[in-house]
């Protein structure tokens, strides 16, 4: 346990030195260039009712980030108090941040509902369903912007056009996915499979029989909960309208530091369309935070937006507010988590013994 533990944290380093090392490069090339002068004035002079809106934008996309998680399980009516759900949400947050490619966010929700009682498959269910809605808002609302409103785009080069695409693909492909397994559960189970027979091969899975029972019962329970996909439409629509609450939130911390700095030449709409398609550019980069393609991307889609003298320190507060202030708020809520679980150690559901909550009742305690 303790290797593993330790193997995690090591993880978590070097992910986060990976942020700090992109951070240190847009100071050290900034500070070559001159910049870094520029920069720390149009921080210093940033209007504080923009500052302000920008983190009322990013309360906006923290609030949804657990609210659809929440509408989620009570459409199963599955008792869940809307507290855990937003720290679920903030967990899954910091650790999607600090992973490649978001890779650690999920699973770690998935513990933190396990040791509250909720089923695997029920939680993975959830949390499924919740990545296709956020998935399908952010490329529904990015194609709408970029078919009807694509005269920011101008300025750009035809590289960012080029990239911008194949996010779009490569966002789209993972939609697909979800709908894959959600209606294919021989090839859920054919995954699940081979991994227990990897496991088991590796000596890492002592009663493969046992744990594939386990697994059948997480995947009838996930199945059961994402059949939304197929035969409840209007559930389905009611989280697909708050994820693109959600998106929106995210996304308009951007214009907020546009006018934070003091600018108004450019429509919200305008901005909007532009961090729309950056940040479909560059999700798909395989480091923590997209790092390096957010920042690179920012130059190329708002080179034209923002006077050469206050570029790095838009940028710089962009950042911040679209990624450390969410590593460091949602880090309170990992270490909240880590003492809720040491103070319910005796507590936790035994091996292979998951409640379930829709028969239990609430069990977020």
């Amino acid at each position: 346990m303790s290797k593993r533990i330790s193997k995690q944290t090591r993880s978590i380093f070097l992910n986060l030195l990976i942020v700090a090392v992109t951070l240190g490069a847009v100071l050290f090339i900034s500070a070559q260039g001159g910049d870094i002068n520029d920069a720390w004035e149009a921080l210093r002079s940033a209007d504080p009712f923009w500052v302000l809106m920008a983190v009322v934008s990013w309360g906006v996309f923290m609030f949804f980030e657990g609210s659809v998680l929440h509408v989620f399980f009570r459409q199963q009516k599955v008792k869940i108090k809307l507290g855990l759900s937003l720290l679920v949400g903030m967990i899954g947050s910091f650790y999607s941040a600090v992973t490649p490619a978001a890779t650690g966010g999920q699973p770690m929700q998935v513990l933190a509902l396990r040791k509250r009682g909720y089923s695997a498959g029920l939680a993975s269910s959830g949390l499924a369903v919740k990545f296709f809605t956020f998935q399908t808002a952010l490329l529904s609302l990015g194609a709408l912007l970029w078919i009807f409103h694509a005269q920011p785009l101008e300025h750009c080069p035809q590289e960012a056009v080029w990239v911008t695409a194949a996010g779009f693909f490569i966002n789209g492909l993972s939609v697909a996915a979800v709908i894959l397994l959600a209606i294919n559960k021989n090839i859920v189970r054919g995954v699940i499979a081979f991994f227990i027979n990897a496991g088991h091969a590796l000596h890492l899975v002592k009663n493969k029989e046992k744990l594939a029972a386990r697994a059948e019962k997480a995947i009838e329970d996930f199945h059961g909960s994402v059949d939304m996909l197929r035969h409840h439409p209007i559930r389905l629509f009611h989280l697909y309208l708050l994820s693109c609450l959600q998106v929106l939130g995210l996304l308009s911390i951007s214009y907020c530091v546009y006018r934070a700095l003091g600018m108004n030449e450019y429509s919200y709409l305008d901005i909007l369309t532009l961090q729309f398609l950056l940040f479909i550019a560059a999700s798909f980069t395989p480091l923590p935070g997209s790092s390096g393609a957010q920042e690179g991307g920012f130059y190329v889609f708002f080179q034209h937006v923002f006077p050469a003298d206050k570029l790095v320190g838009a940028l710089l507060l962009w950042r911040f507010f679209t990624y450390y202030f969410t590593m460091i708020v949602c880090f309170g809520a990992v270490l909240y988590d880590s003492g809720w679980s040491i103070r319910h150690a005796g507590k936790r559901p035994k091996e292979g013994g998951e409640t379930d909550p829709r028969e239990e009742g609430d069990s977020a305690g």
